[in-house]
């Protein structure tokens, strides 16, 4: 009775070792579909892109995005623009590339305090309100320290025809000069790029060189318009940077002698003298002429995104380029689980909700971008607004679809967007039918037979 009593356990151990396990249920996911990257608001520079392969000038891509304009010449600029290159640093790295760089203390032509060696790397500090300036070798340079709070550093590669490679910032400068300044406490300094407006334009690194002539020309006059505009309503003595524009996304992206010397540096350059003095004005004024990069498909009213008065200029309108195959964020999708955006939304709100099961009673701008939606969890809900939803989820915008994906695509794309955009949002996603394409809208439905 032992022995079959064993073997009786033993075999009933195999079945249950041997025995497939019981299939884990699957984890809920959900699938984001976008369209387009950036803010939507005024010009498209994909979309531009596209319109300009298509044989549009720079002045019809311009009237386009910005209504009402017009695009006329303009003697009104400011001398120089300061450009903000970096703020609040205890130091910078200052590399000197073909030819010396001179470092001068109180002003543009004051007392030099030495010269960097071409292809040598010096240090400026600053300790208890003044500045200190090391050499490749840890040395200081001159005295021991110089200046005041109140008096500034001066950075000038001109005079030797060299430039200068601000490690911290990651690219080289070439014209102007960079002044060195102390923010309010003495302890940490900020850089600003002091420079023509035409030069400063040479500058800009906002689309590449390579793109074509009308869709460059478009860029330069915008960025011409956005600088103007920004330094005659905001000054040039910016709290925080003490800059007319930032040098970065925060306005525009300044890459200096890198932008010239680069790939396509010499094009975007003549984009630049090809519209020198050209601005978009709206009454006579000039507008405050925001860009982006890809709309997805229509722009969006600045009232929709920042609030406040509706400009007339920055209305929504259809963006027939923008799906150009070039064009990397024409459509994109993301897919996390309902555990992991559960997670995400009670980050950004502080609610929990648990894993996310679906999303309800979402409302939409006419562009199609979330105004806002309610997230369903199994522990909870709550309302966010789209731009809560986009950054808790890590999504490139608002204009997304969630769970089917009804972006505009291709076969219909074309004929979408030769009505204008006109038929208006999709309410349903593109299904195959009868050897064709089909899709339904707001005001109709589109059918393509293939």
């Amino acid at each position: 009775m032992k022995r079959i009593h064993r073997w009786f356990v033993a075999v009933l151990a195999t079945l249950l070792l041997g025995a497939p396990a019981s299939p884990a249920r699957a984890e809920h996911t959900i699938t984001f579909y976008g369209a387009g990257w950036g803010h939507g608001v005024g010009l498209s520079q994909w979309g531009a892109y596209g319109l300009a392969t298509r044989g549009w000038d720079a002045r019809r891509i311009l009237t386009h995005f910005y209504s009402g304009t017009r695009v006329a010449r303009t003697s009104h600029r400011p001398e120089r623009v300061r450009v903000g290159i970096l703020q609040s640093r205890r130091r910078v790295h200052l590399t000197a590339l073909g030819g010396p760089v001179g470092i001068r203390i109180a002003s543009v032509r004051g007392w030099r305090i030495g010269r960097i060696p071409s292809g040598s790397t010096w240090t400026v500090g600053v300790r208890a309100g003044r500045y200190r300036v090391l050499d490749s070798n840890g040395h200081s340079v001159g005295r021991d320290t110089w200046g005041t709070p109140g008096t500034h550093l001066y950075i000038r590669y001109a005079e030797a025809g060299a430039s200068v490679r601000v490690v911290e910032a990651g690219h080289a400068y070439r014209r102007g000069w960079i002044e060195v300044g102390q923010h309010s406490c003495g302890c940490r300094l900020r850089l600003v790029g002091v420079i023509a407006p035409e030069r400063y334009l040479f500058g800009i690194s906002e689309v590449p060189g390579t793109w074509p002539r009308a869709a460059l020309q478009a860029q330069a006059i915008a960025a011409r318009t956005y600088t103007f505009e920004r330094v005659a309503r905001l000054g040039q003595h910016r709290e925080g940077c003490d800059c007319g524009v930032w040098g970065t996304t925060a306005d525009q992206v300044y890459a200096g002698w890198d932008k010239e010397i680069g790939p396509g540096g010499g094009r975007w350059r003549a984009a630049v003298q090809a519209t020198r003095g050209l601005v978009v004005t709206y009454g006579g004024h000039l507008i405050q002429a925001y860009y982006h990069s890809s709309s997805g498909g229509h722009t969006e009213s600045n009232s929709n995104v920042w609030g406040g008065t509706q400009l007339p200029y920055l209305r929504g309108v259809c963006d027939p380029g923008d799906y150009t195959a070039a064009n990397p964020n024409r459509a994109w999708s993301k897919t996390l689980s309902g555990r992991d955006i559960g997670s995400r939304i009670g980050a950004a709100t502080g609610q929990h909700v648990g894993a996310v099961r679906r999303f309800t009673d979402t409302s939409r701008t006419a562009a199609g971008r979330i105004d806002a939606t309610t997230v369903v969890g199994d522990a909870g809900s709550v309302r966010v607004s789209g731009d809560t939803l986009a950054s808790a989820i890590g999504l490139l915008g608002e204009k997304v679809w969630i769970g089917t994906n009804r972006n505009v695509r291709d076969p219909l794309r074309d004929r979408y967007d030769a009505l204008g955009c006109r038929p208006g949002l999709p309410t349903s996603g593109m299904t195959r039918a009868g050897g064709g394409a089909v899709q339904r809208f707001a005001h109709g439905t589109l059918y393509r037979n293939e």
